[in-house]
């Protein structure tokens, strides 16, 4: 069953929703789509969020930066 998040990457205001296998750890390198190619970003942080109408109830914050 895959876990879907909300998803911020460098603190952009835009937020996108993806599937993953399982919820990443901070930290962690996961790979998603962008542009057409995947790309490798860091879990800067996990925000888990009451359940909305939404959708997803967790947030992840990207980075490309190196922590």
């Amino acid at each position: 069953m895959a876990v879907r998040c909300r998803v911020s990457i460098d603190d952009d205001r835009d937020v996108d929703e993806l599937a993953f296998q399982e919820l990443p750890r901070v930290g962690e390198s996961v790979s998603i789509p962008l542009e057409g190619a995947n790309r490798s970003l860091r879990v800067l942080r996990v925000v888990h969020m009451p359940e909305t109408e939404h959708g997803a109830s967790t947030m992840l914050e990207l980075t490309s930066k190196i922590l």
